[in-house]
């Protein structure tokens, strides 16, 4: 039964190896400003986590039927943890926090960028003394530049 358990944690590593490799394309995406990739990529995630969830599941019912659980910090508790079954789990908990790192990591490039964009707007709608005085509806400058035009000879 340990060695179904320990292919399944291959399975659920893999898993999230994947989404890792993903997120990191994500965030090289975000970088580059490339949306297109970013709708790509986000399909994507959505089908590896439905796959992880469905990995997840398999260990959980395996780990149970073995008298297993996820105990403090991590660590596998319970029955006799075969060595095989516990250098498998290390592997997930391996790759889950590394995923976890990239996946805080682009959120915070998002939260970043979101907040740079928030902060242009709110100086864009202070420009003056009335809303949008900088620009008007069709979003050319409202005020024509003032000195001497060269054209004028």
């Amino acid at each position: 039964m340990s060695q179904a358990l320990i292919q399944t944690l291959k399975l659920e590593a893999d898993a999230i190896a994947a989404f890792g490799r993903t997120l990191a394309e994500e965030r090289d995406a975000i970088k580059r400003q490339d949306f297109q990739a970013l709708s790509e990529l986000l399909n994507q995630k959505m089908e590896l986590a439905q796959g992880l969830t469905r990995a997840t599941a398999a260990r959980e019912a395996q780990m149970i039927a073995l008298g297993l659980r996820v105990g403090p910090g991590g660590l596998l508790v319970g029955g006799l943890v075969d060595a095989a079954v516990a250098e498998a789990w290390r592997k997930v908990v391996f790759f889950a926090s590394k995923a976890k790192d990239a996946n805080e990591l682009n959120g915070a490039i998002v939260n970043a960028h979101l907040e740079f964009t928030q902060e242009a707007i709110q100086v864009l709608r202070q420009g003056g003394a009335g809303p949008n005085e900088m620009y008007g509806r069709d979003g050319r400058a409202q005020n024509a530049a003032s000195g001497v035009s060269l054209a004028a000879g």
